[in-house]
């Protein structure tokens, strides 16, 4: 690694992240030769402004103010990404697990067949005193403790699910439950 490539980059005001993506290396050769060469970068998360503090977004790339960070268990303001990319993140990764979800039971209401939008599918527990969680509050789980779950349940579509629970619909293969 070029000592004056890196010095370079430094006076740029450059992360060591944006350095190695700039030049192809990972984050941690670059702190590697950083300290070989007893450099240092400029760059800092925090900064003050004329219009108080404000905090770069790893993800972004902005300039935001402190108070756009949610606070982390260990320091205020700690998260690397704002809000709103952290936002953003978490609602692809729960995205993602419900289309995982889907795959996994079919991909499919099992009682009308409706299969056209991932947001009006339900996993719905045959039997209820088997259910030891809701699957969307969970998200944080393995996905093998998810199936266990899953396999409790079948898929249909929020309009089904809601006739099943109105006592309208039956699912093939499900008897109805005989009241006295």
């Amino acid at each position: 690694m070029d000592k004056e490539l890196l010095e370079k980059l430094i006076n740029e005001n450059l992360s060591t992240r944006q350095i190695g993506t700039k030049i192809g290396k990972s984050q941690s050769s670059i702190k590697h030769w950083l300290k070989k060469y007893g450099l240092k970068t400029n760059f800092n998360l925090y900064h003050k402004t004329e219009y108080g503090s404000h905090k770069w977004c790893t993800k972004c790339q902005k300039d935001c103010p402190i108070d756009h960070f949610y606070n982390s268990k260990s320091k205020p303001n700690g998260y690397a990404y704002c809000k709103s990319c952290l936002n953003n993140l978490t609602v692809e990764k729960q995205r993602k697990l419900k289309r995982r979800c889907i795959e996994y039971k079919g991909g499919e209401c099992v009682v009308c067949g409706y299969n056209k939008y991932e947001g009006a599918m339900d996993f719905h527990h045959v039997n209820p005193e088997e259910k030891d969680f809701t699957i969307s509050r969970h998200k944080n789980k393995s996905f093998e403790k998810i199936k266990k779950e899953l396999d409790k349940c079948i898929l249909v579509c929020s309009n089904c699910h809601r006739e099943i629970h109105g006592k309208i619909v039956v699912p093939s293969g499900f008897e109805p439950e005989i009241e006295d």
